[in-house]
């Protein structure tokens, strides 16, 4: 057989394949799986997706604490969530499965710690986003999924849509309609924002030089983003040019070095300078100034040339008469 033909044959199979493969799941579905394989924690599943599925064995675990399923079965099988390598699935005729009792202990001690959750973006709604949180649907208004959320012109594509972010459960409860949640990734963009202040506090002083980004240019100077805090370089301080706009000079996203002048962390403040961080250029000297140098030059030749002849002269001023035209 021909061997660029076989390896064509079973792209062409795979390609077959991956096109029958169910992309992915909505919480709540309900879907046939096969057992692949029973372990001490979790049953696999075969769910016809790129990833398999994990199913909680308590939840085919009966009073007597036989497994009542066995390789090869097909079994009804609930989603549950998305994790990073597999599918969470739990048995449809539980009425309360492991898999999901463990998701809402997730949920909860997550809320009570402030610990960030993964999430995923999945519609725009009123007041904010849906976004599917340890497989249950959470409410993220618009102010807290971002510290600076973009304001999209008409028609532009949402940024936020589809993406997955961490976190933080702001509100936590149930009702008859099941789980209720509030979430902000905002919340935790300022924790982190808080930690790194708090780690360049400790190390940022007067007088160090570091790298920083522009992130905003205004008439007064540019602002640069140390890391997690943000200094500002006033006009004077950006170049050793005359400087009347500052956007002529810098702009959003340049990398600059500056050099710390001065920190100020009660009030949050830190100055910055670019053009310290700059060779300072000569200053250009005016015809008058290059003129008298010219001069002072020829004296110093001719006294030069004649330090073993001049006993005669009776001062320094005679002896330079011979010099006046």
């Amino acid at each position: 057989m021909d061997k660029k033909a076989s390896m064509a044959d079973f792209a062409a199979l795979l390609d077959g394949q991956l096109k029958n493969y169910r992309k992915g799941f909505n919480p709540g579905d309900t879907v046939m799986a096969r057992v692949v394989r029973i372990g001490d924690t979790h049953v696999t599943l075969d769910v016809n997706a790129k990833l398999v599925g994990l199913l909680p064995v308590e939840d085919v675990t009966d009073a007597e604490g036989d497994i009542t399923v066995k390789r090869g079965d097909d079994i009804e099988v609930s989603f549950v969530s998305m994790q990073k390598d597999f599918y969470l699935f739990a048995k449809a005729d539980v009425a309360e499965s492991a898999a999901i009792v463990a998701e809402d202990e997730t949920l909860r001690r997550a809320f009570e710690r402030g610990l960030a959750l993964e999430g995923k973006v999945e519609k725009e709604v009123k007041g904010g986003y849906e976004v599917t949180v340890c497989g249950q649907r959470a409410f993220c208004p618009y102010s807290q999924i971002d510290r600076m959320r973009k304001q999209l012109p008409a028609g532009a594509e949402n940024p936020y849509l589809g993406k997955t972010f961490a976190f933080i459960v702001q509100e936590y409860g149930s009702d008859d309609r099941g789980v209720n949640l509030i979430v902000s990734h905002r919340a935790v963009q300022e924790k982190e924002l808080q930690a790194a202040k708090d780690y360049l506090r400790d190390t940022l002083s007067e007088g160090q030089t570091l790298n920083g980004t522009v992130v905003k240019v205004l008439d007064f100077g540019a602002f640069v983003d140390l890391g997690g805090v943000e200094g500002l370089v006033p006009v004077r301080e950006i170049s050793w040019d005359k400087v009347v706009k500052p956007s002529d000079f810098v702009k959003e996203g340049d990398l600059v070095t500056v050099k710390i002048i001065s920190l100020d962390w009660e009030r949050e403040r830190i100055s910055l300078s670019i053009r310290q961080c700059q060779a300072k250029p000569l200053k250009p000297r005016t015809p008058e100034e290059l003129a008298a140098e010219a001069e002072a030059q020829d004296v110093q030749n001719w006294m030069d040339a004649h330090k073993d002849d001049n006993s005669g002269f009776s001062s320094l001023g005679s002896a330079f008469d011979g010099l006046k035209i």
